[in-house]
């Protein structure tokens, strides 16, 4: 059985709330973001399907850039190969669009690699989590993103987290100064009393104030400091695990198992941040995951602000490696109009899905219907 088609389809959704990083502001509310899908059919008639998000403030890829990658290079490349054979599957995606700095287009070769993996789970009447070799768990909390343009909305946005049924907290720190991130921070815990609280800077501090930093959030019970310093900065990074006032987990630099090892061997990371678009979906993320657990290292997850696709695929890599909470954020942010059951039923806590693949059933007559041109240059 092998891949015989890929569909490319962009679909738009609105934010219903601002999302601010540290590299900007990731989406407005009421403003079209858009997600690209991936529907893989075999020669058997096994279907599965895979979701990329374009983040221009978050890296490279944009919209254009991923629809063109798959129509054009990577599309091609796959087609005839074995649905089973993931190795041969990348290797043949890498001879298309060749690893650099980053695995080479990860967004876009996730969608594919997410899908295969969807078929196949549906060819064979499994759940991908069976394919991954096991399930630790089933049930995971799901955190509520502090995300505001000024810190004294801080508040308010933590209330809402509670009343929406949340116990994990993740604030954005990295782009209000020092003081106001402290201010957010401290003002969440007052408001979320015990329950826990992670804090990602997504690369906005500098070492020095990423030190003092850890010192405060760490006196205030904070669980997870997230990617606080930019680049492949072994020596920052090493410091700050050193430090020892609360764990240090990097997300945008481990661009490959290769990058965790040499963390791992320079005593530079406590929590190693699983994110199946990043590291080009299910295949290489798993590798990660082995390496993490074989350092002895902590395991944690986040998304991209995906749809419910996009989380019902990084559940599946939760429960094979019995990952939670999870900072999977697309419920709050997103609808997801396209499924016959939606994965997130409200509150702070979501279950595996039940069924094969990814467990999740597209309605493709609506993708169809409200899939929208992308202009190519």
């Amino acid at each position: 059985m092998r891949i015989a088609a890929l569909e490319i389809f962009v679909l738009e959704f609105a934010f219903r709330s601002p999302f601010l990083i540290a590299g900007g502001v990731a989406g407005r509310p009421g403003e079209p973001s858009p997600r690209v899908f991936v529907r893989l059919q075999t020669s058997g008639g096994a279907v599965g399907w895979g979701e990329a998000t374009p983040t221009p403030r978050w890296t490279y890829e944009t919209t254009e850039t991923i629809v063109s990658t798959l129509s054009k290079y990577l599309a091609p490349a796959v087609s005839g190969i074995e649905i089973w054979n993931f190795d041969a599957l990348h290797r043949a995606m890498d001879r298309a669009i060749g690893p650099g700095v980053t695995a080479g287009s990860p967004l876009a070769k996730s969608a594919i690699d997410i899908a295969a993996h969807d078929a196949l789970g549906h060819a064979l009447g499994v759940p991908v989590h069976q394919l991954l070799g096991g399930c630790r768990r089933r049930d995971f909390d799901l955190s509520w993103m502090i995300s505001v343009s000024q810190p004294d909305g801080a508040r308010k946005l933590a209330e809402e987290g509670l009343e929406a049924g949340y116990e994990v907290f993740d604030v954005k720190v990295g782009m209000h100064g020092e003081a106001g991130d402290m201010h957010l921070v401290e003002a969440t815990r007052d408001v979320v009393g015990e329950r826990v609280i992670q804090v990602d800077a997504n690369r906005g501090y500098a070492l020095a104030a990423a030190m003092r930093q850890a010192s405060r959030f760490g006196a205030l019970g904070v669980t997870l400091f997230e990617q606080p310093l930019d680049g492949f900065n072994l020596s920052g990074y090493r410091k700050l695990c050193a430090q020892r006032d609360v764990e240090i987990g990097i997300d945008e630099s481990l661009r490959s198992p290769a990058d965790l090892i040499e963390y791992a061997r320079a005593d530079a990371i406590h929590v190693a941040v699983a994110k199946l678009q990043r590291n080009a979906g299910f295949y290489r993320s798993r590798q990660l995951c082995d390496a993490a657990v074989a350092a002895g290292l902590g395991l944690s997850m986040s998304g991209l602000t995906e749809t419910d696709l996009g989380l019902a695929a990084g559940m599946q890599l939760a429960a094979a490696y019995g990952i939670s909470p999870l900072q999977l954020n697309g419920p709050q942010y997103i609808e997801t109009p396209f499924l016959s059951q939606r994965v997130w039923q409200g509150g702070g806590r979501v279950s595996l899905p039940e069924g094969p693949g990814l467990g999740v059933e597209i309605d493709e007559n609506w993708v169809r219907n409200n899939a929208v041109e992308v202009a190519l240059v």
